[in-house]
């Protein structure tokens, strides 16, 4: 949802889009996007079919979506899937995919896949942004997509310990790997989602927090402010039926809406 709401900002900004379902295991961008329903192609598709040894890499159109976006900017959004999911067609290609690359080698065909995928996009498509929406926890695609074609990280945690302890193991985890030699270190952004007020102050999940901004370098000030940490809070009218939030000037006031846009103001600083 976050991504879905990233994506529609920025095009109705001017910029475009490219959006990536990566999270293959649990595939459900496309439902974030209420105009998209039909799928045939995606990303495992689209892999396969490149791992296939082909001449040429299949064309985009038949992998991708054009989203909708009501904006006289000329922003765009183009979606790719996962795949036709879900389906048992879905599932069969994804085992077909893992047993054609090997994820959890660099130096392997899955590395060389992702890293064609995100160079053809930049040259044929051309986006402002490329959004992926990685699996959660550690795994091997996830780690791909975070370590190597990553620049900024947006780890989404829910507020419970178990997640927070998740999420911790994950930014150690993206905090000690390698990136390739010409890359920056990755930026790291935690965002606590459906919080309650003074949830991140208070205890058990307080210390939890403070180590969390610890490791991205973050600060507190005068033990009370978290200035490194976003959040999210709880909606009743948009958290539980997961609609995307207006971004115009007559949408109705909603402390969400406004934490979304301190959110995207400070990841996508200089789009106004």
């Amino acid at each position: 949802m976050l991504l879905a709401n990233a994506a529609r900002y920025l095009a109705k900004r001017g910029k475009g889009v490219v959006a990536l379902d990566f999270d293959f295991e649990a595939p459900g961008l496309h439902y974030k996007f209420d105009e998209v329903r039909e799928l045939a192609g995606g990303v495992v598709p689209y892999l396969i079919a490149t791992a296939e040894g082909s001449t040429s890499a299949p064309p985009f159109d038949d992998h991708m979506i054009s989203v909708p976006v009501s904006t006289a900017a000329g922003g765009w959004v183009r979606l790719m899937p996962a795949g036709p999911a879900p389906g048992r067609r879905y599932w069969a290609a994804l085992k077909e995919l893992g047993e054609r690359l090997r994820l959890t080698d660099l130096s392997g065909r899955g590395f060389m896949a992702l890293l064609d995928l995100q160079a053809r996009i930049a040259d044929e498509l051309q986006p402002d942004y490329l959004l992926i929406d990685a699996r959660t926890g550690v795994t091997e695609f996830g780690g791909l997509s975070t370590t190597v074609l990553a620049d900024t990280v947006v780890c989404l945690l829910a507020s419970n310990p178990e997640s927070l302890d998740g999420t911790l193991t994950v930014v150690e985890a993206l905090k000690s790997t390698p990136r390739l030699a010409n890359q920056r270190p990755i930026r790291i952004v935690p965002v606590v989602s459906r919080t309650t007020p003074g949830l991140l102050l208070h205890g058990q999940f307080a210390a939890g927090i403070t180590r969390l901004i610890a490791l991205i370098g973050g600060t507190k000030t005068d033990g009370q402010d978290v200035t490194a940490i976003f959040e999210l809070p709880h909606d009743d009218q948009l958290s539980n039926v997961e609609k995307l939030i207006g971004i115009g000037r007559h949408n109705r006031e909603s402390p969400l809406r406004d934490a979304y846009l301190r959110l995207f103001q400070t990841l996508f600083a200089g789009t106004t």
